[in-house]
């Protein structure tokens, strides 16, 4: 994967994002600004998602902790195995949203 592969990867993964919490009506507010995505609830809590360019890594930190994605075969997973998605759904579970991907 090239850097523009990896950003447009990316920016695919936050419009997903975006969409599915505006057709599922969820009160989490979405802004994106240059390499980070930041979602934040009702509570003020926030979901960070960030590009690591010089990695090629996408990174998400939430009530979870940090946690790092490799783009493998056009998916986001972990070194254990785990999709970001699998993880997205269980952060907004933490901070008090229910969500399918």
């Amino acid at each position: 994967m090239n850097t523009a592969q990896f950003h447009q990867s990316v920016e695919q993964v936050w419009q997903q994002i975006e969409e599915k919490i505006d057709n599922e009506g969820l009160s989490v507010d979405t802004e994106i600004q240059g390499a980070v995505c930041t979602l934040t609830f009702d509570d003020n809590s926030q979901i960070v998602i960030n590009k690591q360019e010089s990695m090629l890594e996408l990174w998400l930190a939430s009530k979870l902790g940090g946690i790092h994605f490799k783009n493998i075969d056009g998916e986001w997973i972990t070194d254990e195995g785990r999709t970001f998605w699998q993880h997205l759904e269980e952060a907004f579970a933490r901070h008090g949203e229910t969500i399918s991907f």
